[in-house]
Parts: structure tokens; C-alpha cells; sequence
């Protein structure tokens, strides 16, 4: 489904493995499982990684991820995306324009951009999604991050032209209605997918479920 109501964001350190290879495993199994629970977008979120087991890892999770709706985006990296075979990419507020991506990289890599209160608008431009927050107070960011609520959040989806806007920053599903009214057209979490993740296959796709459920009204055609 395009575009997202959910988009899992990937950290592995929250997977419990023990060790790399074990990292490595339970990242592509966690995101091979969220996939078959219908969730719609993935951004592998291992910046430390180098290159090469960036691509290494991406390809696996392709594989673990085919014959899903699932659309899998690499960090920042496009050349990593491009090489591994994977949907699209995901940059950084700070990071290079879009315009440039779409330049330098095939014309079907999707892309997507992180973007805060206060990034100029125009930064937008070019992409295909835009992951606007932090919307709540969130574990992840930590104590030092600002929380912008929901009217800043309304304020940047209302912007004339802008991309479709994803939800993060404290995403749970008591708060899916006030960020839907808001404008947005899912959310995107760390946590909260991977903690249903090892709850089991039914608790992940049961919470993907319900948020689809209150975005319902906003789906659209592939």
C-alpha cells in the first residue's frame, strides 16, 4: 500500500541477538515477519554497518520480503539501495537533496526524507514520503529531543504540494486517530513493531491490523 500507514524502522539492537551473525538473523527474520503481517514500508536503520554488509543484509531481506506489498528503503545509502535491489531510500533532513537522488539513481528508487519543524519546506521537494517528528516524547530519541505535537504536525501536512506525511515519535495505537485527523497518512516505530515482533506472529499482525484499520479511509490504489 502506497503510501504508508505503517513504516517499521529497524534497529537491532532491540532484537535480543547475540552476537553479529545473530543480529543479522533476527533482523531479516523480523523484517521478513512484519512483511507478511501486511506492514507496508521498512527502513533499515543500521548506520554503523559498512557497505558491504549493508548490502549483504539488504539482499537477504529482499529475498525474506518477496511476494509482500512490503516496500524496503536503505538509510541514507542509495548506492547501497541501488546495488542491493531494494525499493528505495531514505535520507536525512540534513542529507543530500532529492533532486540530486533522482539525478545520479534509477527513476523508480522511491525516496523518502526525515524532516523536523523548522527544515525548510522546499527540502521536501522530489520526495515520496516525508517522516515528520518527533510528533510525542520518545524513548528512542531520548529526554534532549523536541516533541512538536500534533498541530505542528497538521501545520506540515497542510503545506500546498507537500509529499505524503508519516507520523513519528512516540507512536502507539491510542495515537493513531489524532495523528490520522492531523493529516498524516500512517506512522512509522521502532519499538513498538519490534516488541510485537517477539510477542509472536499474531500480536504483530493483529497491531498492524488495527492501525491499517484506523487509516482505512485513506487507502489508495497501488
Amino acid at each position: 500500500m502506497w503510501p504508508p500507514r505503517t513504516l517499521a524502522i529497524t534497529d537491532r539492537r532491540q532484537l535480543g541477538g547475540r552476537g553479529e551473525a545473530d543480529d543479522e538473523a533476527r533482523l531479516v527474520a523480523c523484517v521478513g515477519a512484519m512483511a507478511n503481517a501486511g506492514v507496508d514500508a521498512v527502513q533499515l536503520r543500521e548506520r554503523d554497518w559498512a557497505d558491504g554488509q549493508l548490502v549483504r543484509v539488504t539482499r537477504a531481506v529482499m529475498a525474506a520480503t518477496r511476494g509482500t506489498r512490503c516496500r524496503v528503503f536503505v538509510n541514507e545509502r542509495a548506492h547501497v539501495a541501488v546495488t542491493a535491489g531494494a525499493h528505495g531510500v531514505h535520507l536525512r533532513g540534513d542529507g543530500m537533496s532529492a533532486r540530486r537522488v533522482r539525478g545520479a539513481w534509477p527513476s523508480g528508487l522511491l525516496i523518502g526524507r526525515s524532516m523536523h519543524v523548522g527544515d525548510a519546506t522546499d527540502l521536501a521537494d522530489g520526495t515520496d514520503v516525508v517522516v515528520f517528528g518527533t510528533v510525542f516524547a520518545s524513548a528512542s530519541k531520548g529526554p534532549g529531543a523536541i516533541v512538536v505535537g500534533v498541530d505542528a504536525l497538521a501545520a506540515w501536512a497542510s503545506t500546498p504540494g507537500m509529499a505524503p506525511v508519516v507520523a513519528v515519535g512516540g507512536m502507539a495505537l491510542d495515537r493513531c486517530e489524532a495523528v490520522r485527523a492531523a493529516g498524516a497518512c500512517g506512522i512509522a516505530g521502532i519499538g513498538m513493531f519490534a516488541r510485537a515482533w517477539q510477542q509472536g506472529e499474531s500480536s504483530l499482525t493483529t497491531l498492524v491490523q488495527d492501525i491499517h484499520a484506523v487509516f482505512r479511509d485513506g487507502e489508495r490504489a497501488e
